[in-house]
């Protein structure tokens, strides 16, 4: 989409400048209003909001509960999406932005291999991120179930140390160890599902903080189009953002957090940053040359950067989790068909809207 973008705002520019000025173009591009742009934008901002919300509404019915077929469809019909979109419309781009003649030589002559750089720097800082939070979060809930564990037994040993040794007492004594086995066995069963979540919690904000960073990219391009490509690139971005919020809302949902601020927090981060970046786009339109050699690379860097985000998310965090799932595992093969098959149409969705955008 970049890619497109500077075609179309600066290559094309500059070609114009090396011609003749008495050349005649034959026709003058087609350029549409400010008005257009506004009405795309709020098209945006609608698509985005249903798309988070749906499932939401949906996720007490019987037929879009989280072991359902259905939710199992469009999870994963969603992680398609956002592969695709992490690989076509953003490192693919942002390689093609950085070795263009646009940018600085070290980009386009030197080493034409950032982008990857880039995308590979973005899967390291998720993975880094994941990793240690992941083990504060561990240690953190660790020490105190086993500081209460060992209590436990130092209560029970002082209750039997000096007593005399009957049958009834050793009874006594037998179904007290094992209700404490028993109790704190529920209490890592507890454990380990409050860590889960909590994991799956931050997998939820990870991804989202790649979604916005990208959305915000993508905006910007938006809102600095105003050529034919505005119409194709609208369109294209309602069905993007739609599948990309089911996907996210999709998380959300599964990760189970006690408050619902934190979906309705992630309902308006995605819907309104997407737009947020368009208004940016629309301001930046006339005032900052889409040429510009920081402007341009710029873009092709955090694009990879977060790219990169998005596929350690989707594949690390979503399609890994889902497929190892019990769930997926006990499923029949029909059952995992169709789930495959909802991935695999998730990308080929993405691809051939990046055909225009």
């Amino acid at each position: 989409m970049l890619t497109q973008l500077i075609w179309a705002h600066g290559v094309h520019h500059h070609d114009e400048e090396g011609e003749e000025e008495g050349h005649d173009h034959g026709h003058e591009e087609k350029t549409y209003p400010v008005g257009i742009t506004i009405i795309g934008i709020a098209a945006v901002l609608l698509c985005s909001f249903l798309g988070t919300i749906l499932p939401i509404i949906f996720r007490n019915k019987s037929f879009f509960r989280e072991d359902t077929l259905l939710f199992s469809c469009i999870k994963l019909f969603g992680t398609g999406v956002i592969l695709a979109v992490a690989f076509i419309h953003m490192v693919i781009p942002a390689g093609q932005i950085l070795t263009s003649e646009y940018t600085y030589e070290i980009f386009y002559e030197k080493y034409t291999s950032f982008a990857g750089v880039f995308a590979i720097l973005g899967i390291i800082l998720t993975h880094i991120i994941q990793v240690y939070t992941s083990h504060f979060l561990y240690k953190n809930n660790e020490n105190p179930n086993h500081q209460k564990s060992s209590d436990s037994s130092v209560t029970i040993a002082f209750d039997t140390e000096g007593a005399d040794i009957t049958e009834e007492k050793m009874y006594q004594n037998k179904n007290k160890n094992l209700s404490a086995i028993d109790g704190c066995a529920e209490e890592q069963h507890g454990l380990l599902h409050m860590m889960e979540s909590k994991e799956k919690q931050i997998i939820c904000y990870l991804l989202e903080i790649g979604i916005s960073l990208h959305s915000i990219l993508i905006g910007i391009a938006f809102g600095m189009t105003n050529d034919e490509e505005l119409i194709a690139l609208m369109v294209a971005l309602i069905f993007h953002q739609f599948f990309e919020g089911v996907s996210l809302s999709s998380v959300f949902i599964e990760a189970h957090f006690k408050r619902f601020t934190a979906i309705i927090i992630m309902i308006f981060v995605y819907s309104l940053t997407l737009p947020i970046g368009a208004v940016i786009g629309l301001l930046i339109r006339s005032a900052i040359e889409s040429t510009d050699k920081v402007y341009i690379t710029t873009q092709g860097i955090i694009d990879a950067v977060a790219g990169g985000i998005l596929i350690y998310d989707d594949l690390v965090n979503i399609l890994s989790r889902h497929c190892n799932s019990n769930l997926f595992k006990r499923g029949s093969i029909t059952r995992k068909n169709a789930q495959l098959i909802a991935f695999y149409c998730g990308i080929a969705v993405m691809a051939i809207i990046g055909i225009w955008a």
